[in-house]
């Protein structure tokens, strides 16, 4: 036994000497008694717990209905029944389950032309790489985006006689490739028109007529046929007018 062991049994001795027989305390007594530095803290805490003793009152009477108040404080807690305890489980699983099911059965919305239209008015009024593929041929510029991935069934708006292209490229768009070609008509009136697959956007107008809208301070038409979106740009409306589609009849 070391002396703190011993210090830690002795606290516990009474000041009395009531425990003086007791031989759980008889080896800390013996090594209090051959050590001059631990006797003396065990004396001086036999002092200080006298004094505390006797600044206490007596022995104070427990009252009689003391248990009785307790037991009745008690909180009993009773285990839910294993029938319940399946129930909240089902219950909670039957939640989960309709959680997921509304995450992964609610149709993801679509692109919408609305942001793509806004989108594209970045690239057409970008100055510096406004390009990627510069030629003033329309069809080297239709064999560059078939090159890379483009459809070759592109159909150019009808309304662009004595007009020449300046060159082209692909933008990426919302995991959609959009074709744009740049054209400059005879008057240097500058005209951008993107082309995007049709699949998956949606608010697309019910048939082939243009829609003319604003977009990004540039006036924009939007046409569809079967597979295409077709978007052309101009600052100039009345331009855009002349070179967009017809309406048939």
């Amino acid at each position: 036994m070391n002396h703190q062991e011993a210090k830690l049994i002795l606290q516990a001795y009474r000041c009395d000497g009531a425990d003086a027989a007791d031989p759980l305390f008889a080896e800390a007594l013996e090594l209090a008694r051959l050590d001059p530095v631990l006797g003396k803290w065990f004396r001086e805490q036999q002092a200080l717990d006298e004094r505390i003793q006797n600044k206490l009152p007596g022995v104070v009477p427990v009252p009689p209905r003391l248990k009785a108040d307790l037991l009745a404080l008690q909180k009993v807690m009773r285990p839910a029944p294993w029938w319940s305890r399946r129930l909240n489980l089902a219950a909670a699983a039957a939640v989960i389950a309709l959680a997921l099911a509304a995450v992964l059965l609610v149709p993801q919305k679509p692109a919408a032309l609305d942001a793509f239209r806004q989108a594209m008015t970045q690239y057409s009024l970008r100055g510096k790489d406004h390009i990627v593929f510069a030629s003033h041929d329309l069809t080297q510029v239709q064999q560059w985006l078939q090159s890379h991935g483009m459809p070759s069934n592109l159909m150019m708006p009808a309304g662009l006689p004595g007009g020449t292209t300046h060159g082209c490229r692909i933008v990426d768009w919302k995991g959609h490739r959009a074709a744009m070609i740049c054209f400059v008509l005879d008057h240097g009136e500058h005209l951008d028109l993107f082309v995007i697959n049709r699949d998956g956007m949606a608010d697309l107008p019910a048939t082939g007529i243009p829609r003319f809208a604003d977009a990004g301070g540039l006036h924009t038409a939007t046409w569809i046929d079967s597979s295409q979106i077709y978007l052309l740009m101009s600052n100039d409306k009345t331009v855009l007018e002349k070179v967009a589609p017809k309406a048939e009849g």
